[in-house]
């Protein structure tokens, strides 16, 4: 996903525009028998927009709108009617690539999860329920195990879906072995 950034601060006309509008809404009011007149408070001049900080540097595995190199499509390519937001895959030196992928879908969270599970229970991982609230619309998790150079390799993945009005966000991320 990409970074979020503050909305800007108005911009002079918008100030401009602002004081007008106040100055016109009292215009016409009286002041009670008694009132003193006060000076009114000398304005500073109105603030221009904060200087833009540097946005966050990205670890060089994402790449936004399309699938990281080494990203393993076999296992995890997004549905075709799924639009690709962000994809990570960062290989570690156990024979496991780290992988990250979030899309956009308009199919409903069960789906998105029904289309990924059947994918991972063809290649032999197994499912899992995630216990506690997390605000997320739905939720799952998925485990293999292989033996791998004369040891157990694990490889999991979490699966979080959002609804997002008429359509789902998804962010999948895990652990899996290196394509090919």
């Amino acid at each position: 996903m990409g970074p979020v950034l503050p909305d800007p601060l108005p911009t002079p006309a918008v100030a401009v525009a602002v004081s007008v509008v106040l100055g016109l809404g009292l215009t016409g009011c009286e002041r009670a028998p008694g009132d003193v007149a006060r000076p009114a408070p000398v304005a500073s001049a109105a603030p221009g927009p904060e200087q833009p900080t540097a946005l966050p540097t990205y670890d060089p595995a994402t790449t936004v709108g399309d699938y990281a190199p080494g990203f393993p499509l076999d296992l995890l390519a997004a549905p075709d009617d799924a639009t690709v937001l962000a994809s990570s895959a960062r290989p570690t030196d156990d024979g496991l690539v780290e992988v990250t992928l979030n899309l956009a879908s308009r199919r409903s969270a069960q789906q998105v999860i029904d289309d990924l599970a059947a994918r991972l229970d063809e290649a032999g991982f197994s499912e899992s329920e995630v216990d506690g609230a997390t605000g997320l619309t739905a939720q799952t998790a998925f485990s293999r195990r292989s033996e791998h150079d004369g040891g157990t390799r694990v490889e999991t993945l979490f699966v979080g879906v959002l609804d997002d009005g008429d359509r789902r966000l998804a962010t999948i991320s895990g652990s899996v072995a290196a394509p090919g």
